[in-house]
């Protein structure tokens, strides 16, 4: 499958309203990246505070440039979003892209309306549900070195090499 784009964002905090993605990673099978920090001002909470912004270093841009940037670089394909947890990400993706409702992912969202959950696959291949992607990293001999996690381009780089070695 070529038509994929692995995925990961990070967000201010889990609601049951949505989530709100402060930052989105993006890798193509290629190799090629987009890392976008979002402007947000709402409430932030205090893991992602501790855990995420001290790796969010770049300046920020709007929802709209955001937006506007995602679909220059997905393309007019559609192709399929690869996410490790993707419930949580898709949900940020459809919040960004200003879903309403279910026809609106199909016309305004620019990945195929199937997200793909990568935790899915590796419990098919018998990975525990939960297992951090160092330690599944380091079991499977990838390299790793120099990405930093909860940054959402490195930990999207890191899920294209776990998907290039165990699919």
């Amino acid at each position: 499958m070529k038509n994929i784009i692995f995925m990961d964002g990070e967000f201010a905090k889990l609601t049951p309203d949505g989530i709100d993605l402060i930052s989105i990673g993006l890798v193509k099978p290629s190799g090629e990246e987009l890392y976008l920090e979002i402007e947000f001002d709402g409430e932030i909470d205090p893991w992602v505070k501790k855990y995420v912004l001290p790796h969010m270093k770049g300046s920020k841009v709007s929802r709209e440039e955001a937006v506007k940037k995602i679909k220059e670089f997905v393309g007019k394909e559609k192709p399929s979003l690869v996410a490790y947890v993707n419930q949580f990400d898709w949900m940020g993706i459809c919040r960004l892209f200003g879903v309403k409702e279910p026809k609106d992912i199909v016309e305004i969202v620019p990945f195929h309306w199937v997200p793909i959950d990568f935790a899915s696959i590796l419990f098919w291949k018998g990975v525990e549900p939960g297992t951090s992607p160092i330690k599944l990293a380091k079991k499977l001999r990838i390299n790793f070195a120099g990405l930093k996690m909860h940054n959402a381009l490195d930990d999207a780089k890191l899920l294209k090499r776990i998907y290039e070695k165990v699919v």
